[in-house]
């Protein structure tokens, strides 16, 4: 059943879908990465400043041993072993530090650049799940675990093998060297060293970068979605069609209910005799007594149009058909705005026939 419902899972992951996966702690990180960036930082580090390091722990045991024997075979306090330690510990501590902070350090920005920094609180909570052992059995008998099986392992296999190889093309050197003085020998040995363990890294980082990749794929593949899922989260994202078709029906009646509240506020309204309808309120001056333009208050076809002109019978507001001003309102103007300034003379006709009619003045349109 597991596989046939991972083969129904074709596409690929949405952004709300590894959003969710992250807020869960399922990211593509890889640890062996990280552990072998530190492990490499570290060897890095004790590459430049290990000497002073053997250095310090070198004059620590001296002192250590200057202080036994003046202490001889006495009792020794609390506080005179107490005194010792921290000695020790104070004079190693410095340049141990040099080594330690800058491998944790690499190790946390190697996390950081595979996946960033987020707060995860599902990924610490406690699941029952984890707890059962058919689960646990399932997860080491997955992909996954025998990948990492499997890295495991070849990391033992290249680092012996590198070790091995190192170590048996220098058996010629070695063993010329088992003749010299102490000094040169442990050069020779420590050139060996290095070599062996320069190799066994480079192995170790190719194993982590293959790590990387394949943790991507895993979490591309766990992360897949089948067809019905992406309906279903657009429908959840977008929102269901019909129900947003309702609301934009619903916005329209209630945006058609405000401005057919208007028509009756409204000075005029020009017709086509049947089809269009569009009311306009010039109003003289505003509070600042600046005069302003014409604007549309209300406008429709057919149907609403009729509605329009009743309501403005209803309300006295004048009617006047005018089909070519009728149309350009209708299809340049939207409710709410001024008429444009090129058909302000042919607004400010209208509106002096109906005030004629009523027997006002018109003021100019401006």
């Amino acid at each position: 059943m597991a596989e046939q419902d991972q083969e129904q899972r074709t596409e690929e992951a949405t952004p709300r879908r590894r959003d969710e996966a992250r807020d869960r702690g399922q990211v593509a990180l890889s640890t062996e990465l990280v552990a072998a960036t530190g492990l490499a930082s570290g060897v890095g580090v004790l590459a430049v400043g290990g000497t002073r390091l053997i250095g310090d722990i070198a004059v620590e045991v001296q002192n250590g041993a200057g202080s036994l024997a003046t202490l001889g075979t006495e009792d020794w306090s609390v506080r005179q072993t107490a005194q010792i330690l921290d000695a020790s510990i104070s004079g190693v501590g410095y340049s141990l530090a040099l080594v330690v902070v800058p491998t944790i350090l690499i190790g946390a920005l190697t996390s950081y650049a595979q996946v960033g920094f987020r707060i995860s609180p599902k990924a610490i909570e406690l699941d029952p799940n984890k707890l059962d052992p058919i689960n646990g059995a399932q997860r080491l008998l997955s992909l996954r675990g025998l990948v990492r099986t499997a890295l495991a392992a070849a990391k033992i296999a290249l680092i012996v093998g590198s070790a091995s190889a190192v170590a048996w093309a220098h058996v010629d050197v070695i063993t010329r060297a088992g003749t010299n003085e102490l000094g040169p020998l442990l050069a020779v040995f420590g050139l060996v060293v290095m070599r062996t363990v320069g190799a066994a890294l480079a192995a170790i980082l190719a194993l982590a970068v293959l790590d990387v990749l394949f943790q991507r794929y895993q979490l591309a593949r766990d992360l897949r979605m089948t067809k019905q899922e992406i309906k279903e989260e657009h429908r959840l994202t977008e929102g269901d069609p019909h129900v947003k078709a309702r609301i934009r029906a619903v916005q329209r009646e209630f945006a058609q209910r405000r401005m057919l509240a208007d028509v009756p506020k409204a000075t005029v309204v020009v017709t086509n005799p049947t089809h269009y309808a569009v009311a306009l309120r010039y109003e003289r001056a505003d509070g600042s007594g600046r005069r302003v333009a014409p604007v549309v208050v209300a406008k429709g076809v057919d149907h609403l149009a009729q509605h329009i002109k009743e309501l403005a019978r209803s309300a006295g507001v004048a009617l006047h058909e005018d089909v070519p001003l009728a149309r350009t309102l209708y299809a340049r103007v939207k409710v709410g705005q001024e008429i444009p300034e090129e058909l302000y003379a042919a607004v400010a006709a209208v509106l002096a026939t109906v005030f004629r009619r009523d027997g006002t003045r018109l003021e100019a349109v401006t």
